[in-house]
């Protein structure tokens, strides 16, 4: 049993929702009204010793720093039905393996919206290789023989190949460009990566 004592804003942002249902015990909290922990309006206290059943995680609102040349940054919640277009800015921070890439995004079969990568060298593969900066995406996970692996999918020439990556596999990974443009809602479900920024540039408001 995990005896770690933290807030629980500090437990959700780190939690990985695979891993529900999670049991906690409260040490100690008064929650005021506003908050996260704002339970059907009113505030809300817990008494040492109770037991939560942590079932799912839904946001509700994005806490943003807005940046401007020229000015201060400043930061400002926003509800996920804020109107508006939004475009991701690549990440400039390279993944350090297959491993960190899957346990930040979302793997799916579908290509829309599912998030790009490179690498600056070759990755010699048993499919064969995949070239320097050849853009390629993870579609799905699997376990071979003990070892977990992921499906990569690279298009050349309106073509499909599919190669093989142990998520043990290290390197330099970059997010590739997204020219898509997406709602803040469709950014939280399934765009932003976990343990990371996501940075993005506003194009559409229509507030």
């Amino acid at each position: 049993m995990e005896r770690m004592a933290m807030t629980l804003e500090k437990f959700t942002r780190s939690l990985d929702a695979k891993s529900l249902p999670r049991v906690l015990q409260i040490q100690s909290g008064y929650y005021f009204q506003g908050s996260v922990y704002e339970l059907f309006g009113r505030e809300w206290s817990f008494s040492y010793g109770e037991l939560l059943k942590i079932i799912g995680i839904s946001v509700t609102r994005l806490i943003v720093e807005l940046q401007s040349e020229g000015s201060k940054s400043m930061t400002v919640d926003l509800s996920l039905d804020y109107p508006g277009l939004f475009r991701i800015v690549a990440d400039k921070r390279p993944y350090a393996s297959i491993q960190e890439i899957v346990d930040s995004v979302c793997i799916s079969p579908e290509c829309l919206g599912q998030p790009e990568f490179r690498c600056p060298e070759e990755l010699q593969l048993a499919e064969g290789t995949i070239q320097a900066e050849e853009s390629f995406r993870l579609t799905a996970l699997r376990t071979k023989h003990g070892d977990s692996h992921v499906d990569c999918e690279v298009t050349r020439k309106d073509s499909k190949h599919i190669f093989t990556v142990k998520l043990s596999h290290t390197g330099e990974f970059y997010e590739c460009a997204d020219d898509q443009f997406y709602t803040l809602r469709e950014l939280v479900e399934w765009k932003m990566p976990k343990g990371r920024h996501c940075n993005v540039h506003i194009s559409n408001k229509m507030c």
